[in-house]
């Protein structure tokens, strides 16, 4: 729970913790005054500073427990090293510190002083709250013991400026809510597969979503598919016996608008790579591979609560790729949803099959003025960007711009990839009018290429999150597991995006 409040100085704080801020330079140059704190702290600073241990460098962190004050049971000062350096990143990352504070210390009640960081500002706000919220994430549903520090507390962020205190409020609630859409989707990935079926996301989707006003849901079971002649899906989803599903969640907003965006996200449960086995080794990552579709889940919840002024449609194709004696081969040709042929030459090239139908589909029945889908799709991009970066691929130089922007203002970064048409050529096929798989070089480049078959010259974006959907390691303020990558990135551009629709 978070609150809002201005620094009252002619009383004390009741409080279970105190966080004050200070910088390298504001230790070392100190002077004798605080005029930016209560005075009833000035005292208690001085015997603090007086020991002349604390430096103020970056993530430095010191317990003071107050001898005069009655009501203010500790104080916590934190160091951000240099003012230059302060950033979304470095802020949010104190905010994970601190976090760890209050379970370590379990404090119910903590005052965090904004007026020390020198900047009372949204992104100071927002980059805190994300810390501290990601700092008490937990997966342990499967575990037979839990975590006993629940998380309990109040942050009450003060800050001088009365006059910002409503502007605050709502750049908190917006944070809180968008940090639940990421919430979602980083349980749903992290969800091993034999929890979440295609049946079972799909049922997780429709029960979710049934508690939202502005939100319908619409699941297509395999013969529905079989009706709208999603034969690529289907191809991908013959060797399990996993049946598959096509997810859509519509957001309608208060007021009517022709404006449409569309969200697809690829929703392989569990990919084994179908006849094209892959090898054994981090196998079990590959139920990570409908990161796509939990980033698109978790970016329709955040629509359902920032409220955004147009409609917004998520387009889910959800399959499991295994290779049972049904499974397609490679050589075979199917006829994907658009009427275009396919010769599949490698099943572990899956998830453009599954996304060619959906994009096809959301294009021709729902013409929206932009197409985003996010996708696990290649390794390749791995191999160019690494686990931070996620590459962008479009032919809009304004959609492009518009998710740089929020990808460097959410520090979930893009890189715009090349998508000139001579790529093309890598794709095109002797026996069909494409295949589903190119070269070794540039794969990732000529996977959307591919995709841009299926997107009948709708403004479209690919963002390929095979690199930052889950970690395999503890980085930063993500631990070991899913990111919900892309949640905030377009939580972020929702207003922005609406320019361009």
């Amino acid at each position: 729970m978070f609150q809002i409040a201005t620094l009252p100085h002619d009383r004390e704080l009741k409080t279970d913790g105190m966080i004050i801020f200070f910088s390298r330079r504001f230790v070392k140059k100190r002077q004798k005054t605080y005029a930016d704190l209560p005075p009833y702290l000035w005292e208690e600073l001085d015997r603090f500073f007086a020991f002349k241990d604390f430096k103020g460098d970056y993530k430095e962190i010191t317990v003071y427990y107050p001898q005069k004050l009655k009501t203010v049971k500790r104080i916590l000062f934190i160091g951000f090293g240099d003012l230059d350096t302060l950033s979304s990143h470095t802020i949010r990352e104190l905010g994970y510190l601190i976090a760890g504070q209050q379970k370590k210390l379990s404090m119910r009640r903590v005052h965090v002083v904004l007026c020390n960081l020198h900047v009372c500002d949204d992104y100071v706000i927002r980059s805190l709250t994300e810390g501290i919220l990601y700092g008490n994430y937990r997966f342990d549903e499967y575990k037979s013991k839990k975590d006993e520090k629940e998380w309990k507390g109040k942050y009450i962020f003060t800050c001088n400026k009365t006059g910002y205190t409503p502007r605050f409020r709502k750049v908190l609630l917006d944070t809180v809510n968008t940090v639940q859409g990421v919430e979602t989707a980083r349980n749903l990935a992290n969800k091993p597969s034999n929890h979440l079926t295609p049946r079972l996301l799909a049922d997780f989707t429709k029960q979710h979503f049934s508690n939202f006003a502005s939100i319908e849901t619409e699941i297509w079971d395999r013969k529905k598919l079989e009706e709208h002649k999603f034969n690529a899906l289907l191809s991908v989803a013959k060797g399990s016996r996993e049946e598959p599903r096509f997810i859509q969640i519509k957001y309608t907003p208060r007021k009517k608008s022709n404006k449409k965006l569309a969200l697809v996200g690829k929703g392989v449960t569990f990919d084994s790579g179908g006849i094209s086995i892959k090898p054994s080794a981090k196998m079990d990552e590959m139920k990570f591979d409908m990161s796509g579709a939990a980033a698109v889940i978790g970016c329709m919840q955040a629509a359902a609560l920032l409220k955004p002024d147009y409609e917004i449609a998520g387009f889910i194709p959800v399959v499991e790729n295994m290779p049972g004696g049904n499974a397609v081969k490679p050589g075979d040709i199917v006829t994907a949803y658009n009427g275009k042929t396919i010769e599949i030459l490698n099943t572990d090239a899956e998830g453009r099959l599954i996304l060619a139908d959906a994009l096809a589909y959301a294009a021709e029945t729902y013409k929206p003025g932009l197409m985003i889908d996010f996708a696990t799709l290649t390794g390749s991009v791995v191999v160019a960007l690494g686990n931070r970066i996620a590459g962008l691929f479009t032919k809009s130089d304004k959609a492009a711009k518009i998710l740089t922007e929020a990808a460097n203002n959410t520090d979930e970064y893009l890189w715009r990839m090349p998508v000139h048409d001579f790529y093309s050529k890598e794709i095109e096929s002797k026996v069909a009018d494409v295949k589903n798989i190119g070269s070794r070089w540039g794969g990732s480049i000529t996977a959307a290429k591919f995709l841009e078959e299926f997107t009948s010259n709708i403004p479209w974006v690919h963002i390929d999150i095979a690199g930052t959907a889950y970690n395999v390691s503890d980085v930063d303020y993500w631990p070991n597991g899913a990111t919900g990558f892309g949640v905030r990135l377009i939580a972020y551009a929702f207003k922005r995006l609406e320019k361009i629709l």
